[in-house]
């Protein structure tokens, strides 16, 4: 039974020449609540196998593939269709070698005031910095790669290296490990130039800050530590990163897709009935 055969069809001329033909009315949309269908007793929690398609996963539970659509009415993360159906463990670590390639690479912004507190010099901000497609250069490593994204929320530049930037040595990395090792990052179209403060493989960067302890990772607005000094130098004010964590964008996709990994289902013998008074509901 494929799912839009069940909705209602209306007359339309598409062609403005009086001639009608019926068209299915893709725009009906029924909801549970409120009806036969909203009892809790009737649905099953279920975890969708690794790489488990919604028609197979439809005849595992009922026997029969016509009723995979079923799933993405009655369970609100999948309303989106396929794109949100979740990947098997093989596509997702392709999905993460395709879409989280390259480097991140951090700054230390810091803000330098004079004696009077009048500001002085703001140093490695990357704001105003840089273009897109333009090629890296790591002073020190030696890394060349193409800029493909600037994240000023979080304070990243997102480079990605290709063969034919670094012909002899793919492989190379830029330098900075968040505490005292650190290179200039130089753009070779606008000569703009930052100090490295951190770098990650893109996949293991932040996808986001959150604050440390809080077991539902929600998202804060930060980035790496601004350190607020005089004129000689000395720190007058810190916003430390002590107290926040991050989320990799590895760990964030990996969650997420097990999270759409578990959906509620119609329990087989309820799911005929279910159908009945889905395709009633949606030709009201």
């Amino acid at each position: 039974m494929a799912f839009f055969r069940q909705f209602p069809t209306q007359a339309y001329d598409f062609n403005m020449d009086g001639v009608l033909q019926n068209v299915v009315d893709i725009y009906r949309s029924v909801r549970v609540e409120g009806s036969s269908m909203d009892n809790a007793a009737i649905y099953n929690n279920v975890q969708i196998q690794n790489g488990e398609r919604p028609d197979r996963m439809s005849y595992r539970l009922y026997g029969t593939s016509d009723y995979y659509w079923t799933f993405f009415i009655i369970n609100d993360h999948l309303h989106d269709g396929l794109s949100v159906w979740p990947m098997s463990q093989e596509d997702l670590h392709e999905y993460l070698n395709t879409e989280f390639a390259g480097y991140a690479i951090s700054t230390y912004p810091r803000t330098f005031f004079n004696t009077d507190l009048g500001l002085r010099e703001f140093t490695d901000s990357f704001v105003g910095k840089f273009q897109l497609n333009e090629q890296l250069l790591g002073s020190s490593s030696g890394a060349r790669a193409t800029l493909i994204k600037k994240d000023l929320d979080l304070n990243l530049l997102i480079a990605k290296q290709d063969t034919t930037i670094n012909a002899n040595d793919n492989s190379i990395a830029f330098l900075g490990d968040g505490d005292n090792i650190t290179e200039s990052i130089d753009g070779q179209s606008t000569g703009h130039a930052v100090d490295s403060h951190r770098v990650w493989p893109y996949r293991e960067a932040p996808h986001h800050y959150y604050l440390t302890g809080d077991e539902e990772k929600r998202p804060v607005t930060v980035s790496e530590a601004f350190t607020v000094s005089d004129s000689g130098g000395l720190a007058v004010g810190l916003s430390p990163m002590s107290s926040i964590s991050y989320q990799s964008n590895q760990a964030y996709m990996e969650e997420l897709n097990s999270e759409r990994s578990r959906i509620r289902v119609i329990a087989p013998k309820y799911i005929e009935q279910f159908v009945e008074d889905f395709e009633e509901l949606i030709n009201e």
